[in-house]
């Protein structure tokens, strides 16, 4: 073997191992955020305002409100139907330790009109909002 094909197996050793680090972080970010969800439960509605396309995936944003702090964040991949379901209301569940831990079913709209109203009097004024 010369010392260039040495070099290329042990730089492709090492990317493969880095790879694997990046999933288990990734996957213990996602564990841990859910865990924190769970032992620390808090539920509001959103407004599901943007699905931002990836190349094979996509983004999806909404906005809710905390304890009068507003929140705009990213709450996983888009919901099928999506165009359908921008700027509609959704439940969602969030962590009362970081409110930027949520979990949002977009499959539950939100109908209820006074729930709505307030939620849409925050963001209307969310410049207000501490």
């Amino acid at each position: 073997m010369t010392e260039g094909t040495k070099m290329s197996k042990i730089e492709a050793i090492v990317f493969f191992i880095l790879i694997i680090i990046g999933f288990c972080f990734i996957i213990n970010k996602a564990n841990k955020s859910r865990e924190e969800i769970e032992n620390y439960p808090g539920t509001t509605i959103c407004k599901y305002t943007l699905c931002k396309p990836a190349r094979k995936s996509s983004t999806a944003f909404v906005k809710y409100v905390v304890n009068n702090k507003l929140y705009r964040t990213d709450s996983g991949g888009c919901p099928e139907n999506s165009s359908e379901k921008i700027n509609k209301f959704f439940y969602l569940k969030y962590a009362t330790v970081n409110p930027n831990n949520i979990e949002v079913d977009f499959t539950k709209e939100v109908t209820n009109k006074a729930e709505i109203e307030v939620l849409e009097h925050q963001l209307k004024n969310w410049f207000d909002l501490e």
